[in-house]
């Protein structure tokens, strides 16, 4: 008879103790977010040395290591086109002390292309802050007599062309696909190394979609034409190019961009700090004149309005990648 009686009382005295201890979970929670950074900060590299992710990652690294008066170091995790490095931060303790620079590749079209790649893009990550864009740039040969999507669409009637990019599956790949649907022109992909530059230049290969940073060089040299540029606007440091927006092909565009992000969960109060000063060390006359030299863009968000433009993007690439008939089970 007084059996249940105790249970009730043993139940209500837990009861008691956790509620009691809920507080001191929050304030312990609070007080390490608070504390941070008390140790070195990881950022993995999902990518090979020497890259865009790892040059940006590297130059943030040094900044946020000044900043905040703690060690912020890189570490490369390269696999399966990012996908190993980006599982292995979705894994992670949210406590601020690993983030991955995130990119284009494997967390937008590798999550829309492969459907076991082991991690959500949008709800497996906390995404904090952005960095930059690399924009993507449709090159002619300059024996093809293409320098519009007019010309090029004139000249394609009368001939097949042949086009690289940067490999299967890729965003330079995908809006080549939606290109060839837009126009009804029939070009063959072509796998080619460095994104097809060499094979342009030497008028074996009709087009490639590359990036400005890969392909720069050999714009203001004269040796390869530009018919478009992908960005929503004309880019700053190539003003002459026009859009494929202008053109009348609003739907082929795309930046490839590479942004700081953690697990999910991670405490609002790091989120903010982080977010902040990368905002700030975006607008230093340092930075800028890194995007300069590297034709890169970069855009002033805050956490809200970052999760919100991966959560776009994503919505904009993995159509493309189904619709190129890249998804995979």
């Amino acid at each position: 008879m007084h059996r249940p009686k105790t249970l009730r009382c043993v139940g209500t005295w837990w009861s008691a103790l956790a509620l009691c201890a809920c507080p001191l979970v929050l304030w312990s929670g609070a007080a390490a977010a608070q504390d941070w950074p008390a140790k070195p900060v990881k950022i993995v590299v999902p990518f090979s040395p020497g890259g865009s992710s790892d040059q940006l990652a590297r130059l943030y690294a040094a900044e946020l290591s000044a900043s905040f008066k703690q060690q912020f170091y890189v570490e490369n995790r390269a696999g399966s086109s990012g996908a190993v490095g980006s599982a292995q931060v979705a894994r992670a303790e949210p406590d601020g002390y690993t983030f991955v620079n995130a990119g284009s590749g494997p967390h937008l079209t590798g999550p829309a292309i492969n459907l076991n790649i082991g991690y959500d893009p949008l709800k497996d990550f906390t995404h904090v802050a952005m960095e930059g864009a690399d924009s993507f740039v449709l090159i002619a040969s300059a024996a093809l007599g293409a320098a519009s999507i007019a010309d090029l669409i004139r000249v394609g009637r009368g001939k097949p062309l042949t086009s690289a990019s940067p490999g299967p599956g890729s965003l330079g790949h995908l809006l080549l696909e939606r290109l060839k649907r837009r126009t009804g022109l029939d070009i063959q992909h072509v796998p080619a190394a460095n994104s097809g530059m060499n094979e342009v230049l030497g008028n074996h290969i009709s087009l490639t979609i590359t990036t400005l940073l890969t392909s720069g060089e050999q714009i203001k040299a004269g040796r390869v034409v530009p018919p478009a540029v992908a960005t929503r606007e004309r880019h700053p440091a190539y003003p002459a190019i026009p859009t494929f927006v202008e053109q009348g092909f609003g739907d082929v565009r795309g930046d490839t961009w590479f942004w700081l992000a953690g697990p999910k969960n991670l405490p609002v109060d790091i989120v903010t700090r982080l977010n902040a000063e990368m905002r700030r060390i975006n607008k230093t006359a340092k930075m800028r004149e890194q995007f300069e030299r590297l034709a890169l863009s970069t855009m002033d968000l805050d956490p809200a309005a970052v999760a919100k433009f991966i959560a776009d993007e994503y919505a904009f690439w993995a159509p493309l990648a189904k619709e190129a008939g890249l998804a995979v089970q």
